[in-house]
């Protein structure tokens, strides 16, 4: 179903309990998310929501911004993000959930907002889905699951809601994509040509071109997707690191260039066949990390092993 023809519903009134909200970009799931809450939970007529002015969608944003480009927190308005390091924990679900038990505060119903539902662990997916399956009071409440695609959640949760695709995901940065595909092959080159296994740990260090960052650069890059997921926010683009072990986008972009480095552009010719092969079978694996990463495992280390893997045997 098309978002337009959704929002419509939500309008109406008739919109489906639990929203699967997947695909396009962060920002713009943060974003569509905080439309349906205005649409739903706004109090002009239904001919004039979401109106973005009144009390209720003045106050409903994104908790990074609350303090500064909202007035106040909505208390109808909830949002439950990743507690432990990779996953939503069932404690935080149910928490969030207390609030599905009563009535509304303010508005004429509330709204849940699930941002990395990608994330829940199996118990915490069973405690919403009941909740999500519970008949509710008199006054409405849904729930919207972000996530970059709706097969990352569990087959009972995708059968009880309903899917909203967004788009693709943002096009990788190709500037960015030639610069690491060019550092990585030149390294795994030299390696090759006799040179020691120094050269490898260069390769896989060149596959994460943001490198380490403080506390204070990732808080500031968060702020600044917030500001971007709001109505009217300006996109920011700007790459992702290895930080979240939850991230995928980070990956995608080290096998984009893994790949970019085997097939061969601009005006070099590709790596002889044997080379290309073992690139293009690291960049597999490279899409296949999820496993490896959500063990704990640090990134450097896992970029480190899988290509010492591929180019020492």
């Amino acid at each position: 179903m098309k978002l337009a023809r959704t929002i419509a519903l939500a309008v109406e009134g008739r919109l489906y309990p639990s929203v699967i909200l997947h695909g396009g970009s962060e920002a713009t799931r943060l974003a569509s998310a905080i439309t349906f809450a205005r649409a739903l939970l706004c109090e002009r007529p239904a001919g004039e929501r979401p109106c973005g002015e009144c009390r209720h969608c003045r106050r409903i944003t994104l908790p990074e911004l609350s303090g500064e480009a909202a007035e106040t927190f909505h208390p109808d308005f909830l949002w439950l993000v990743r507690d432990l390091k990779t996953s939503i924990s069932a404690e935080a679900t149910r928490e969030m959930l207390r609030s599905a038990q009563l009535s509304p505060y303010e508005a004429r119903g509330q709204v849940f907002v699930i941002a990395e539902a990608a994330s829940l662990s199996s118990e915490a997916s069973d405690a919403l889905l009941k909740a999500i399956e519970e008949p509710g009071l008199k006054s409405p409440r849904n729930f919207f699951l972000l996530c970059p695609s709706r097969l990352d959640l569990s087959p009972t949760l995708r059968s009880r809601s309903l899917a909203i695709y967004l788009g693709a995901a943002a096009a990788m940065p190709q500037a960015a994509l030639e610069a690491v595909a060019s550092g990585f092959r030149a390294s795994v080159e030299r390696f090759v040509a006799g040179g020691g296994g120094l050269w490898l740990l260069d390769a896989a260090a060149r596959l994460d071109p943001v490198g380490k960052r403080s506390k204070t650069e990732l808080e500031a890059l968060r702020k600044r997707r917030a500001a971007a997921a709001a109505p009217d926010g300006e996109q920011v683009d700007e790459l992702d690191g290895f930080e979240d072990p939850r991230a995928q986008r980070p990956w995608l972009f080290a096998a984009a260039a893994v790949r970019l480095a085997a097939v061969g552009f601009g005006d070099g010719p590709p790596p002889e066949p044997a080379l290309r092969r073992r690139m293009l079978a690291l960049a597999e694996e490279l899409l296949n990390s999820s496993p490896l990463r959500l063990r704990g495992i640090p990134a450097d280390r896992i970029l480190e092993g899988l290509v010492c893997r591929h180019f020492t045997g």
